[in-house]
């Protein structure tokens, strides 16, 4: 029976006392409503925690029901989409015209109290029907020729039909668990010294991770001018070369620099050349070679400035969809805008952006690289070395992130000299956690005219 169906006969036929009325909250939906028109970002919460069904009047659950449908095909939710949805499902008339629609987002307080209203409106949802259930529990011992035993059975069936959506548990048996986890090592034993995700392109630390796995979300930080950016980019290259997807979402650089620096990388140019024009002959060749392979590799590139949690998530699912093997890039993680501004609360911002940026790496089971900046308080040490509570806003960035990477080198050469310091050219990508597996310092070549980072290699034979 489909449920507005159910919920209308349940309106119809639950029980009440002395003339009271079900439980009900118009005010309460009609706020949760005006919140998802005013924002896609609500919308996409809200959706966690009601149904269509969770709607006392009819014309509250086909709006919701019309919202639902447009989030699954990526069309922007704002009144105007909505009615036009609406009178193509000749529905319009139904819910009280546009009129209604414009009448609900007019009420712009409903973005501050939208979380409370919608307890409120599940609330009464299952109050009715907790209602509905004791009525069906009623009539069974009335009428029911069954005998008890059997009445008790479809008694308790009619309970548990309401705890079971208010609970949205999902156990497992632990035989079926232990056969998915033995097919899964086995799949994994097959594929020999094959990598289990998408490579990095770094050896010792595919060697590490042995890929980067979907569901992953992994947090790189470094002190500004280290070169985080410019990791992500030679990663983001090497995995694309190597059959990954990549989508690279740079917030803080333009994507014509971004290019820039990937053919500098590739072409083994010096970047000062391609930003003054002044190339010389013996560069033109490899450029040109650098332009073509970087053509034919499924890496793609959004600067848009100020993205949000939504865009991204609406974004990455195009990109990602029927991907085998994706991984997603953003720099960097504090730049991007929280689905719901807390401005006295930059904390709690960043808290929900890690997050979500989490719930989307398990929802596409893609990884997620976010680049993050580190506090002042790194620049106050002697030895400059990077630490998991140096992250800005570090607690809810570390307890979400699987992985925490930080990139360490001295930044001059009198730096360098330091005993406690990173040699010159060189530089240490430090795994502070990985959930799974072990933490170690990785050596990496820094090659700065390209801005590349390397495999590490001895040159001081030479």
């Amino acid at each position: 029976m489909p449920a507005n169906v159910a919920t209308d006969q349940m309106n119809a036929t639950a029980p009440s006392q002395k003339g009271r009325n079900l439980p009900q909250n118009i005010e309460a939906e009609q706020t949760v409503l005006a919140a998802c028109l005013l924002s896609a970002g609500v919308f996409e919460e809200v959706l966690l925690r009601l149904n269509p069904d969770d709607f006392f009047r009819p014309a509250h659950r086909i709006i919701f029901e019309t919202m639902r449908d447009m989030n699954a095909r990526s069309i922007p939710i704002d009144t105007v989409s909505v009615a036009d949805n609406l009178r193509a499902a000749s529905q319009l008339e139904a819910i009280g015209g546009e009129a209604y629609l414009l009448d609900l987002a007019a009420n712009t307080f409903a973005l501050t109290s939208w979380q409370h209203h919608s307890d409120i409106v599940h609330r009464d949802s299952m109050r009715r029907q907790l209602l509905l259930a004791s009525a069906n529990i009623a009539s069974l011992a009335y009428d029911s020729p069954v005998d008890g035993k059997e009445l008790i059975s479809q008694a308790e069936a009619s309970l548990f039909n309401v705890t079971e959506k208010e609970v949205n548990a999902s156990f497992r048996s632990i035989k079926e668990l232990i056969i998915e986890a033995n097919d899964q090592i086995a799949e994994m034993a097959n594929r020999g010294e094959a990598l289990q995700g998408a490579p990095t392109g770094f050896k010792d630390v595919d060697k590490l991770f042995n890929g980067l796995r979907g569901g992953q979300l992994l947090i790189l930080a470094a002190r500004p001018g280290v070169g985080k950016s410019s990791f992500a980019m030679n990663l983001a290259v090497n995995a694309a070369k190597m059959k990954s997807t990549v989508a690279f979402f740079s917030l803080e650089m333009a994507s014509i620099e971004i290019i820039k620096r990937l053919l500098s990388s590739e072409a083994g140019v010096e970047l000062s050349m391609l930003n003054n024009g002044r190339i010389n002959d013996n560069a033109w060749a490899p450029l040109f070679d650098a332009s073509e392979t970087l053509s034919n590799i499924d890496l793609y590139i959004d600067d848009s400035p100020g993205l949000s949690l939504v865009e991204l998530r609406t974004k990455a699912r195009r990109i990602m969809r029927d991907v085998d093997n994706g991984l997603i890039i953003v720099d960097y993680l504090q730049l991007m805008n929280p689905v719901i501004p807390h401005p006295n609360n930059r904390a709690q911002e960043v808290a929900e952006i890690s997050r979500g940026l989490k719930m989307l790496a398990k929802e596409l089971n893609v990884p997620i690289l976010a680049l993050a900046q580190l506090s002042r308080a790194v620049e106050t040490r002697t030895d400059k070395r990077p630490m998991l509570s140096d992250l800005r806003e570090s607690g809810s960035i570390e307890q979400d992130a699987d992985i925490v990477m930080f990139i360490d080198r001295s930044l001059n050469e009198a730096e360098a000299e330091s005993d406690r310091r990173p040699d010159w050219g060189t530089a240490d990508l430090l795994v502070a956690k990985h959930r799974n597996g072990p933490t170690r310092d990785i050596k990496l070549t820094w090659v700065p005219e390209r801005t590349k980072f390397m495999d590490h290699f001895d040159d001081s034979e030479y």
